[in-house]
């Protein structure tokens, strides 16, 4: 195994350590940000007279090619110790001794951090176009089914009626959350690293606002210790995911309650389903309950990280080489989570006649009986012990609310009056929360119209992310312009 700090340790390290400390099987996906700032760091090495522009053009040209050999699978992994002395050497073999000057003023510490911000700048974006599109597809799913009338539950309890279009949106807010939470950490993930070098900063006056340019930072670290040491962009984001998947899988939860025979609310298409090795009438939801078991993944994986640098001493040290197996864990679980649920979703099936059936004689409108006697006139805590007496006497007699006659009512309360039946329908009771965050229809219409907005907005911000991430054709034009 080639290593780039060879000449302080003598002889070949055991090949148990060799195996141990090997990384470039988890590395090896920063391969295309190491070689953009490998292009970046040398322009700037260009202005401090250390490369000259002939050497820039042919370490630019073998940077690509070693691209081109990378992409091609061309190499034995095992060769080389991590991605920065894979592409550090395949560029020696294109131009010879150049190459050993791309690190002058440089350390694999400071080198890292940017491969992984610039790493994690391009999956944020994809996180959120992902919930974007989920986002769409539950917007759709609300407008669809506007006006179907739905139990809503506390304690896993019917409770009070809910348009299910109200119930759908409640999601949205959650992953809308989620993504403000994502468009943070872009933005706290965006300083450059470079010039920190391992700890102390680096003794070359490089350029870090020209570097800052070129690599489309919007802010350069502070503090070079602090820079190679913190993981908190890495922290925060797997703490997003932790929340997408939490909510994905509450979400895969009420689905798979709603799907059983018990409830039967909803159709799971069969494309995302599985059947029983034994139980041939079985349809089992596993999609869903991979996604709410694959939430524990990710939620491990923040446990993960915070525990690895519990205990760690100032500046970098050795342990931070796991934190990219943490990292691309907990990306790759929750986006190709949030990519099959928005499938499941588009294929979901309601039930309304079951969804009818459910709603009716289980007393969803009693919270609105003692919401009708308080704006006759009585105390809300007295108003709900009537309710309660006239729920015990229905339940004993076996009979609707709605199949009450006024005499009856009145021995509870003399304010019941002939407008109490129309008061109690469970139309006039979804319309009755006037409040705006409330199930009412044209409340729940307005939402509709607020989440097309944000919608749109959160398309206009991915467009403006994507102007903050570096590409290779890019910056070798930005660099080829400055030398003609």
């Amino acid at each position: 195994m080639t290593k780039i700090w060879e000449g302080r340790v003598k002889g070949n390290t055991n090949i148990l350590a060799d195996n141990f400390t090997f990384s470039l099987a988890t590395d090896l996906q920063l391969y295309e940000y190491d070689i953009i700032g490998n292009i970046a760091y040398s322009a700037a090495l260009k202005k401090l007279g250390i490369i000259s522009e002939e050497e820039l053009k042919k370490i630019i040209n073998g940077l690509i090619k070693v691209k081109d050999f990378i992409e091609k699978n061309e190499f034995n992994g095992y060769e080389y110790e991590d991605i920065h002395s894979l592409i550090e050497y395949e560029l020696k073999k294109e131009i010879g001794e150049i190459a050993g000057k791309i690190h002058t003023g440089r350390s694999r510490n400071d080198q890292i951090v940017l491969d992984e911000k610039l790493y994690l700048k391009n999956v944020i974006i994809d996180v959120i176009q992902s919930l974007l599109n989920l986002e769409i597809v539950l917007i759709e799913f609300a407008k669809k089914n506007l006006n179907i009338i739905f139990p809503a539950y506390t304690h896993l309890q019917k409770a009070q009626p809910v348009l299910f279009s109200h119930y759908i949106l409640s999601y949205f807010e959650k992953f809308y959350r989620d993504i403000n939470k994502l468009l943070v950490n872009f933005e706290e993930c965006d300083y450059l690293p470079l010039g920190s070098a391992a700890c102390t900063g680096s003794g070359y006056d490089i350029n870090r606002d020209y570097l800052m340019k070129l690599l489309k930072f919007k802010n350069k670290a502070a503090n070079s210790m602090d820079e190679v040491s913190n993981r908190d962009y890495f922290q925060d984001f797997i703490y997003s995911l932790s929340c997408i998947m939490i909510h994905l899988s509450r979400f895969c939860e009420d689905l798979i309650i709603y799907n059983t025979g018990e409830f039967s609310f909803i159709e799971i298409a069969d494309e995302f389903c599985t059947g029983s090795s034994i139980m041939p009438q079985k349809k089992n939801p596993d999609i869903l309950e991979l996604i709410r078991g694959k939430s524990s993944l990710v939620v491990g994986n923040l446990m993960q990280l915070l525990m690895l640098q519990k205990s760690l001493p100032s500046t970098y040290n050795r342990d931070l080489q796991e934190d990219k197996k943490i990292t691309f864990n907990a990306f790759e679980q929750t986006i190709s989570s949030i990519q099959i649920f928005k499938e499941i979703l588009k294929n979901i099936k309601l039930k309304p006649k079951n969804i009818n059936k459910a709603i009716k004689n289980q007393f969803l409108e009693a919270t609105d009986v003692a919401d009708y006697l308080v704006k006759k006139g009585e105390t809300f805590r007295k108003a709900h012990n009537i309710t309660g007496k006239i729920i015990n006497y229905c339940i004993n007699n076996k009979i609707n609310l709605n199949k009450l006659n006024i005499t009856q009512l009145k021995k509870f309360s003399e304010l019941f009056e002939e407008d109490f039946f129309k008061k109690i329908t469970l139309a006039e009771c979804i319309n009755s929360k006037i409040t705006d965050c409330g199930t009412n229809k044209n409340n729940v219409r307005n939402k509709l119209k607020r989440a097309n907005l944000i919608a749109n907005n959160i398309k206009i911000k991915i467009k403006k992310l994507k102007d903050r991430v570096p590409e290779i054709n890019y910056l070798i034009q930005e660099i080829n312009n400055e030398m003609d």
